[in-house]
């Protein structure tokens, strides 16, 4: 955040590149599924691809990070709203008439993209408590990166995107953890047919 603030580009990406590594070993060290490792993982290399300028490639890596969330979160079926899904289908749609004049020749991936990551915020939101704030946390910072390939750009735009991005990732990771004094055996089974 740091380096946002302040216009360090060396220490922003620097940090920006070590923080979704911590988490997920923070997240395996708190018996995290390989499911949300994988997406915080995924989402690292998008981050280092979008300091890199490679959007399209990013936009990729993400969408597979938001494929993992999604099927992390979907394992929930008894929770699902579909007013959840109706309210982000429309706020999706919405963001996308808005940003489309100005994305241009990215149009199509950054729809495509638009489609995952509005799957992350209704299974997330399904799964209530800090999932959901993190899927609609993770909805705000990409609606301000969208912005910005749109062309519309404002001041402090980056430092916003920065702690609503990273507020987000947490959210979700801390959201998706197995409750606290869950028998170990059912916390390891995951990582224990991973390994087969």
């Amino acid at each position: 955040m740091a380096g946002t603030a302040f216009g360090q580009r060396a220490l922003r990406v620097a940090a920006k590149s070590a923080m979704m590594p911590a988490l997920a070993i923070w997240t395996r060290a708190h018996h995290g599924s390989p499911l949300l490792v994988t997406a915080l993982l995924f989402s690292c290399v998008g981050d280092t691809l979008m300091e890199a300028g490679l959007i399209l490639p990013a936009l990729a890596v993400y969408a597979a990070a938001h494929a993992c969330y999604v099927a992390l979160f979907v394992r929930r079926p008894d929770r699902r709203r579909w007013r959840i899904l109706a309210a982000y289908a429309v706020l999706g749609v919405a963001l996308m008439a808005v940003l489309w004049p100005g994305l241009g020749e990215l149009r199509a991936p950054v729809a495509a993209y638009s489609l995952m990551l509005t799957a992350t915020a209704v299974t997330s939101g399904w799964a209530g408590g800090r999932s959901a704030a993190g899927g609609a946390l993770f909805l705000t910072s990409d609606s301000l990166i969208g912005a910005r390939l749109a062309g519309w750009n404002f001041r402090h735009r980056d430092l916003l995107v920065g702690i609503t991005y990273t507020l987000a990732q947490y959210n979700l990771a801390a959201g998706a953890l197995p409750p606290v004094g869950k028998n170990s055996v059912t916390r390891e089974a995951g990582w224990g047919m991973l390994a087969r």
